[in-house]
């Protein structure tokens, strides 16, 4: 073919398989990017909703999906649920025999995926434009992101539990014909390859944003934002409560008829896709400025790179650096990102606080599950009003008590109360 010649279609597919750009990986800015720039000092294109919209028949093609999905997919087919009436799953919605099959092969696959980001960027030097220039590596902090990150993958297995203990004690139905069995298998599997993507970049903006005001930003999310200069397995770095509502995505496969797929791409989006977008280079196919913006600033860029239209409509989108960061970002210590300073008595006091909500309904669950005793339907409302909403009374609770803040949203009461009002719809 004529070199010269405007680019075809196909040619151009491939050349952002994946998302990369020109076919390459590393090394290789965003199209906004002017390399004459220091990193970060360019301008991120206004996001729009059209254009989003626009983007989602593609979602699975010139974007990091390409390689999650094919992930999620060889998990699918490769290590597959038992949903008989003998597996591990209808035992107990929190069953050892479950996590035992279950978990190595999470902490393998995130363990892996997050590490080779790490390794690459970190320790190879696949990258040439860190947001930081002088950075300093510190293994403390790593560790520390690693076993909060750890303590993430563990509770995601038990979400996986409950749902399959549902799914094989016939409690919640399910579509249970493989994808290549039937017609109506293969639309149930395209549906969910498609939009958990989608849905993913709307729930993480109000999940993300809820957790920005103050006594839920004090007392939970502050853990996350210990890391102001992020590293890849920064991005699962959450405090459990944070997991919960983090993982609260899989609420379709709850609602709606789906496949057992659904869920279990809904869960290597949620673990994966945050090791790349943490880290900390401009220079590589994942990259990913936006988010590295509400690292270095809080306040701001609440949704992922492709749901940024959400900023804009809220008043948060922030598309560059500060003036005082033009020329570079200066280190920052990040002191709390480490396991050598023991927990305040206030971190310490909520987090027992917050899992007791959860435990009530953990024992009450395995107790109805063996078949001590029947859950009446009220008593199941307030073990589940308990569990979802105690962390956040205990949240508000604490804060008061030790006058602790931090997170406020910025925005007027309008856009405030236009947030609370959609947020409290889910």
């Amino acid at each position: 073919r004529d070199l010269t010649s405007p680019p075809t279609m196909l040619s151009t597919l491939i050349r952002g398989f994946a998302g990369a750009t020109d076919g390459r990986f590393y090394r290789v800015s965003p199209s906004f990017v002017d390399s004459a720039l220091p990193p970060g000092a360019s301008v991120i294109p206004r996001p729009t909703f059209a254009a989003w919209l626009r983007a989602g028949p593609l979602v699975l093609v010139n974007t990091p999906n390409t390689i999650w999905a094919l992930i999620a997919v060889c998990m699918f087919e490769c290590v597959p649920y038992d949903l008989s009436r003998t597996g591990p799953a209808a035992s107990a919605p929190l069953s050892a025999a479950f996590f035992a099959a279950r978990l190595p092969l999470w902490l393998g696959v995130w363990l892996g995926y997050t590490l080779w980001w790490h390794a690459t960027l970190h320790w190879f030097g696949f990258a040439e434009r860190p947001f930081v220039a002088a950075r300093e590596y510190r293994p403390g902090r790593v560790a520390h992101n690693l076993v909060w990150s750890v303590s993430g993958v563990v509770i995601w297995t038990g979400f996986e539990n409950v749902f399959a203990y549902l799914w094989a004690t016939g409690r919640l139905a399910y579509v249970d014909e493989t994808a290549w069995s039937s017609r109506r298998g293969a639309l149930h599997f395209c549906a969910a390859l498609l939009l958990v993507p989608l849905w993913r970049d709307v729930h993480f903006f109000f999940a993300h944003r809820m957790l920005h005001f103050n006594a839920l930003y004090a007392q939970v999310h502050s853990l996350h934002h210990r890391n102001t200069d992020v590293e890849p397995f920064s991005g699962l770095c959450m405090h459990p409560v944070e997991h919960l509502y983090y993982f609260a995505c899989a609420l379709p496969s709850l609602l709606l008829l789906t496949t057992p797929f659904a869920l279990l791409w809904n869960g290597v989006h949620l673990l994966l896709s945050p090791g790349a977008s943490h880290s900390g280079f401009e220079d590589h196919w994942q990259a990913d400025a936006y988010h590295y913006f509400h690292h270095r600033y809080v306040s701001c860029n609440y949704a992922g790179t492709n749901a940024g239209f959400l900023d804009v409509w809220f008043g948060s989108f922030v598309d560059t650096l500060k003036p005082t960061d033009q020329k570079g970002c200066k280190p920052r210590p990040d002191a709390k990102a480490t396991l050598t300073r023991p927990p305040s008595l206030e971190f310490a006091a909520y987090l027992a606080l917050s899992a007791g909500c959860v435990l009530a309904w953990a024992v009450a669950a395995s107790d109805v599950a063996a078949g001590a005793h029947a859950a009446a339907p009220r008593f199941a409302a307030h073990l589940a009003v308990l569990a979802g909403f105690g962390p956040v009374a205990a949240a508000s609770a604490v804060t008061g008590i030790t006058r602790s803040g931090g997170g406020a949203p910025r925005g007027g009461p309008l856009k405030t109360g236009l947030l609370l009002a959609f947020w409290a719809r889910f």
